[in-house]
């Protein structure tokens, strides 16, 4: 991994975009660089109202585990400039979820006392918070309407409709690169042996390419109609019906 300067961690963050590089690098004075290993649990839950992360390189996931089953559902998964986590930032209680490496991990943290006090200092972070908070509070909503509106297959099609749905998208695509079925699984609330099934579908029916641990889109508007989409609803920017869309975003 290719180490980041902590300036350029927070210049990378859309909770930091209106801040000028004299206060980026005056905050980077009072954090603490961080690395994590794949697979490592970077913040339990009891951590959650003392720490708050800024990822620099990685992902992370953060999960809702049942240890008598060794199910979980994810509830974020988190890139490059995400913060965690904010409910413990903004109400001060632990949150009874925790976060998770992915890949090997660079960040910054520092105590959730910093952070707030910065919110009252800084009326661009508090802003940029808002809005951060208003997408993240989006994705459980639409999480929480996918499990109990919707069947498995149609779950893993708008899964994958988030994530390639549109050029726009391409920072969120390469958020699912390489990330097992078991991951996948969790992400929407199912078990792998399921996801197995319905991926090995779909690339049946020439709907998505499985290759190397990515899965490429083929065939978006087959893919829409297995998400209960209408066809006359699509966006702008939805590539043409053949166009296919590898895992950075781009299409070809």
């Amino acid at each position: 991994m290719t180490y980041l300067q902590p300036v350029d961690i927070l210049r990378g963050s859309p909770l930091f975009s209106g801040l000028d590089r004299v206060i980026l690098e005056r905050m980077t004075r009072a954090l603490t660089p961080e690395q994590w290993s794949k697979h490592t649990e970077i913040l339990p839950a009891a951590s959650t109202a003392r720490r708050f992360v800024i990822i620099g390189a990685g992902r992370v996931k953060v999960v809702h585990g049942n240890a008598g089953s060794g199910r979980e559902l994810t509830l974020w998964l988190l890139g490059p400039g995400d913060g965690l986590d904010v409910i413990g930032l903004l109400d001060g209680q632990p949150h009874s979820a925790s976060a998770w490496t992915l890949d090997e991990v660079q960040a910054l943290s520092g105590p959730v006392g910093l952070f707030r006090g910065w919110l009252e200092q800084y009326a661009p972070f508090r802003l940029a918070m808002y809005r951060y908070v208003a997408r993240q509070l989006r994705s459980l909503s639409e999480l929480a309407g996918d499990l109990t509106l919707h069947d498995t297959m149609t779950r893993l099609a708008r899964l994958l409709l988030r994530h390639f749905g549109t050029s726009a998208r391409a920072r969120e695509s390469s958020l699912l690169h390489d990330l097992s079925h078991e991951e996948l699984a969790g992400m929407i609330g199912s078990v792998r042996v399921v996801v197995n099934r319905l991926l090995a579908r779909l690339r049946r029916e020439s709907i998505i390419d499985l290759h190397g641990g990515r899965v490429s889109l083929i065939d978006l508007h087959r893919l829409l109609r297995r998400a209960d989409e209408h066809l006359g609803q699509l966006p702008a920017d939805v590539p043409p019906r053949h166009a296919k869309i590898l895992p950075d975003g781009r299409t070809r």
